[in-house]
């Protein structure tokens, strides 16, 4: 007879509570209505993401609905961007009409793309700032940056860098350009901020270190210049023969910035460049086409110099020796 095993009892384990699944949180529904908007601009991707940034302030701050945002919170939402912190303000004036400008913006077009029917933003002014002014750098200046850069490895190529950037090319496009964008007389800005593309004539001193540059390159470098070959490489350890990054020329800018003892940054260059031409002169609608500037307003800023420098010139030619504030001739009682 065979032996069984016997069965043993069966014993009942308490099945404890099973946790609920964790559920995805679902993208906030603002968002997806604010990147359709985005969409609808057709903007570049940097303006995307500094509207993005900006239009986070709000989604940060509150979390009504967009059809449901009332005026009253848009004031509330003004003051809040306005507030003090440690006696000093937590956000510029500049920084807040942006961040409203964008709030603005949005609701208008979800006003006109039917998503709302009345636009709690119309009722809220933006903050005055003054008119902004050129950042421009003095003649001493740029001698001393130019002398420096004479000094450091690489010399060649920093020159005509440089030399660029003091024809108001923003470091991006110079960073952007090619060998075939440059014809020995000017340069070709392909691809620019806000579509401001264009060409730019150079002045012969410029154009002198360009072509230096070119035949230090060949002469001294192991590659071919192709037309498609960067204009501008890197000659670090790291990143030898690649484009030049903006990265590395705000690390120039910092290390002449050192040398010289007088801090500056590559944008004021533009801001000299374009002074410049007002103050000799030149029509300021032709200085504009030069700097591929749009908006009127805005290359304001250059004019102002010049207007300066006009008013005292003419101050000094009408009163010459004698003081057009008070008559010498006389005395008073």
């Amino acid at each position: 007879m065979l032996n069984r095993k016997t069965i043993p009892e069966p014993k009942i384990v308490p099945i404890s509570q099973a946790k609920p699944k964790k559920t995805r949180l679902v993208k906030d529904l603002r968002i997806l209505r604010f990147d359709e908007f985005l969409i609808a601009r057709s903007l570049r991707e940097n303006s995307k993401i500094a509207y993005q940034r900006d239009i986070q302030y709000f989604l940060d701050w509150c979390d009504t609905p967009w059809s449901e945002v009332k005026p009253r919170q848009v004031t509330q939402f003004k003051s809040h961007l306005l507030r003090v912190e440690d006696n000093s303000r937590v956000l510029k004036d500049a920084s807040v009409v942006r961040i409203l400008g964008t709030l603005k913006n949005f609701y208008n077009w979800l006003l006109r793309s039917g998503y709302i029917s009345s636009d709690p933003t119309l009722t809220i002014e933006l903050p005055s700032i003054p008119e902004a002014s050129a950042n421009n750098l003095s003649t001493k200046v740029i001698e001393k940056i130019f002398a420096a850069l004479e000094t450091i490895k690489n010399s060649e190529r920093n020159l005509a860098l440089f030399g660029l950037l003091l024809h108001g090319l923003r470091a991006s496009e110079v960073c952007g350009l090619n060998v075939e964008d440059y014809d020995g007389e000017r340069v070709e800005i392909k691809k620019a901020k806000a579509g401001s593309t264009g060409t730019v004539p150079l002045e012969e001193w410029c154009i002198l270190l360009l072509n230096d540059y070119l035949e230090w390159r060949k002469a001294n470098v192991d590659e071919e210049l192709e037309a498609k070959s960067a204009l501008f490489v890197s000659y670090s350890n790291r990143n030898s023969g690649k484009r030049i990054s903006y990265d590395s020329i705000n690390k120039l800018c910092k290390q002449i910035s050192k040398k010289i003892n007088i801090k500056f940054n590559a944008h004021q260059l533009r801001h000299t460049f374009a002074t410049n031409l007002i103050l000799r002169g030149l029509n300021p609608y032709h200085a504009m086409t030069l700097m591929r500037h749009r908006s009127v307003s805005n290359f304001r800023r250059y004019t102002k110099a010049a207007d300066k420098a006009a008013a005292e010139a003419e101050f000094n030619r009408v009163s010459g020796s004698k003081s057009i504030l008070r008559d010498n001739s006389t005395t008073s009682d």
